[in-house]
């Protein structure tokens, strides 16, 4: 066969310099992209050592600075590891003859027996058994427990409202005292922060320095004691002379105890158990 001649026309050649050009012109933008890239890592390089030549950056807390902050996460930890351990060490068990409890280091129970520790006890008369309980921080007395012989109540001297009260125990107290004739007087603890726990059996609230009792268990009502100041220990009791067993007792918190000893009175307080 003979071969067929190109027949190339000039406008043909002419595009394919324009092609030619077209791919030039793109190789020597990419080159100009690379060069300026290269030139602004130096200028960074430059600038930094200049910088780091003057005391502006300090090379070695740069290296180090991944070091620190893992040595400082570990040193937390270890720390956290301290505390738990040292708060664990710090509480001690007491166990007394009547009554058991978890108590913090510098913290301390005495159990008093025999008609000591209480001063509303009847005179000329033989007591055996728990009749006085103190709690100190070191030296401090925070709070005391005596024994009650002799004592009778009459009406509900005062009746604590909170917002979960019930309409029916606090009508029965009022009409009781209308029956003896007393004055019925409520505190008003609706809008009050209190703190709630377990003491001996008994659902507790604390408002600062006065504790309440849930006298009945088991609804969905807090119905206090009238009682102020006074209470029956579950699991403990004393006896006279004349064989009678008595499970009352009196108790006051010391004004001025601060709201953190009275928080870790209240987890001394639910952490006791009756022997």
């Amino acid at each position: 066969m003979e071969e067929e001649n190109k027949i190339v026309t000039p406008q043909e050649d002419k595009a394919e310099e324009r092609v030619e050009t077209k791919v030039e012109e793109k190789s020597s933008s990419a080159w100009i992209v690379v060069l300026n890239v290269f030139l602004a890592l130096v200028t960074i390089l430059l600038l930094a050592y200049i910088a780091y030549r003057n005391g502006y950056i300090n090379l070695d807390n740069v290296l180090n600075l991944k070091q620190t902050e893992d040595s400082s996460e570990e040193q937390s930890n270890e720390e956290s590891q301290d505390q738990e351990e040292d708060s664990e060490e710090s509480m001690e068990v007491f166990e007394g003859e009547y009554l058991s409890a978890i108590v913090p280091e510098g913290w301390s129970i005495e159990e008093y027996e025999d008609g000591d520790g209480t001063e509303m006890l009847v005179d000329g008369v033989t007591y055996t058994g728990l009749t006085g309980i103190k709690i100190f921080k070191g030296e401090d007395e925070i709070m005391m427990f005596g024994a009650v012989s002799g004592i009778g109540f009459v009406g509900c001297g005062q009746l604590a409202l909170f917002d979960d009260s019930s309409t029916e125990y606090n009508e029965e107290q009022a009409d009781m005292n209308q029956e003896v004739g007393m004055e019925f007087n409520t505190v008003d603890y609706t809008d009050t922060n209190y703190s709630d726990f377990e003491f001996l059996g008994k659902s507790m609230r604390r408002v600062s320095t006065d504790l309440y009792y849930d006298t009945v268990e088991g609804n969905e009502y807090f119905e206090p004691q009238c009682e102020k100041g006074l209470m029956t220990l579950n699991g403990v009791s004393f006896l006279d002379s004349g064989e009678y067993e008595g499970t009352s007792y009196y108790y006051k918190i010391t004004e001025g105890t601060s709201a953190l000893d009275l928080d870790i009175l209240d987890g001394i307080l639910a952490s006791m158990t009756a022997e």
